[in-house]
């Protein structure tokens, strides 16, 4: 795990090397174990960014990355066979003992005439690329978008990364996000790129409340066996609702060593919520509450990480890095989240107003729309608060063959008709089944800002500063901006 970066010179004259490293030392707090790039000459890791920078390297081509070793199985990159380099950021599913990166280069080896395209439709995983081959620099990111990869163009280079400071070092001002399984290439001053092409949802079918929700607890817990092979415990975020008690009750029928992680802010009631309910369901819980001065420092902390001043966003992020930091120094390697539940199975209101004022496939058509949004909505953010910790986060809900289940299931066993006390339905039902109490599987729907008080505390801090909650933010976005065109950005991001 960490951070990649890949630039190219447009006109394939000029050396990029110094612009790399200058990426790379943006990206410190995401990887700082070693450092490594490639070039369509040659390969060379080293354990310090000023190390690398004294290399005598020439190429107007170069990929790069940055080392942040969560398993033993993490490796220094990019990995060099003799005909590609690649540099290989995220997971292969289902996870194994071997380095992701290494999966993805025998892919690559035993597929040679295959494209890029092909890895991305039929290797599942969360992850982001980019290799060289030929002197062709191509780049690509999973279907869902759990990674986040980001590119643009300025005075004739063109770069991608895993996050957009690496970008705005080099005067890109306004970077993309590259296209959630998109793959794309920079050969000559062509840049071309390919998007994952028009998703066709599958056919619903006729399906009782029973079998769907026996059907759809397999496919969760299948999703948890993908993604906890190299596991043997795990932390899950756990707030005393429904789709955290799923994914707590899936992990431990697993047989994973499953511990809940709660975090609030100080005088919160969700707080003794989460600790009875866990002592319903049997299993251990480590609760921390916060104070106004920690919301303050998280706020920054996020807005450097998650690079965007939205109110809302921040007020999300800030129990994710909370949860991240906890899981952190408790030992666990991976976090497991309900990210993706809301819109799979029609958890937010608009969903039930849309069926209420303009019928059924309004409502159907608002749901797909998010869930093709994922990444822009939220899958983003959460990785990259959670990105720089020693503590992975993986989501069970963001899987493709549960994705493709849920999205087959008459919408009527997910919000049910136009009662918000019927939203989820099959997940609700799933949990009935399992045992989970109905303290859990019955409590209404409270967003993640609000159920944790993090709203509450920056509306206080705002009116404290004499700001609105927004502009309190804008603010603070503003200041991290400043120091980073001062030159003051590796300090700031590492910090």
């Amino acid at each position: 795990m960490g951070a990649l970066i890949a630039i190219a010179d447009l006109g394939n004259r000029r050396n990029v090397f110094h612009e790399a490293t200058q990426m790379m030392r943006s990206l410190t707090a995401r990887g700082n174990e070693s450092f490594g790039v490639g070039t369509p000459n040659e390969v060379l890791v080293c354990d310090s960014l000023p190390q690398l920078s004294d290399q005598r390297i020439d190429s107007p081509v170069v990929i790069g990355f940055n080392l942040n070793r969560i398993l033993t199985k993490d490796i220094p990159q990019p990995l060099d066979n003799g005909e590609l380099r690649l540099v290989f950021e995220g997971r292969v599913l289902p996870t194994s003992d071997i380095p992701d990166c290494k999966r993805a280069l025998s892919w690559l080896e035993q597929n040679q005439d295959t494209r890029l395209h092909d890895f991305v439709k039929e290797v599942d995983g969360s992850y982001a690329m980019a290799m060289l081959h030929e002197k062709q620099l191509l780049v690509a990111r999973n279907l869902l978008g759990c990674k986040p990869l980001y590119w643009g163009e300025a005075n004739g280079i063109m770069a991608f990364a895993s996050e957009r400071k690496a970008l705005w070092v080099l005067g890109i001002e306004s970077p993309q996000a590259f296209p959630p399984g998109g793959t794309g290439s920079v050969r000559e001053g062509i840049v071309s790129v390919q998007g994952p092409g028009a998703w066709e949802p599958p056919i619903e079918r006729e399906i009782d409340l029973d079998s769907a929700a026996r059907g759809l607890f397999e496919l969760i817990v299948e999703s948890i066996r993908k993604r906890m092979g190299d596991l043997k415990r795990v932390a899950v975020a756990y707030s005393g609702g429904l789709d955290s008690g799923v994914v707590a009750c899936c992990s431990r029928a697993t047989g994973l060593d499953v511990e809940l992680l709660t975090v609030t802010a100080k005088n919160n009631g969700e707080f003794e919520h989460a600790k009875k309910t866990a002592k319903e369901l049997e299993l251990p819980l480590v609760a921390r509450q916060y104070s106004l001065t920690d919301v303050r420092a998280a706020i920054s902390q996020v807005i450097q990480r998650m690079e965007k001043p939205n109110l809302m966003d921040v007020a999300i992020a800030i129990p994710i890095l909370w949860t991240g930091q906890l899981a952190e120094e408790k030992g666990f390697q991976a976090i497991f989240m309900g990210q993706g539940a809301d819109e799979l199975f029609g958890g937010y209101d608009r969903y039930i107003l849309a069926y209420q004022r303009q019928g059924p496939e309004e409502a159907r058509r608002m749901m797909m729309k998010d869930i093709l949004s994922l990444s822009e909505l939220s899958l983003e953010r959460d990785e990259q608060v959670s990105a720089g910790t020693k503590v992975e986060l993986r989501l069970p809900f963001a899987d493709k063959e549960l994705m493709r289940f849920v999205l087959a299931l008459p919408l009527s066993l997910k919000i049910g008709g136009v009662e918000e006390t019927h939203q989820k339905l099959v997940l609700r039902h799933v949990a009935k089944l399992h045992g989970i109490p109905s303290s859990i599987s019955e409590r209404p729907k409270r967003a993640m800002q609000y159920s944790t008080g993090v709203s509450d505390s920056i509306r206080s801090l705002a009116r404290d500063a004499g700001l609105t909650p927004q502009m309190y933010v804008l603010e603070t976005y503003n200041r991290i901006r400043k120091k980073l065109r001062n030159g003051s950005a590796c300090r700031t991001w590492a910090e």
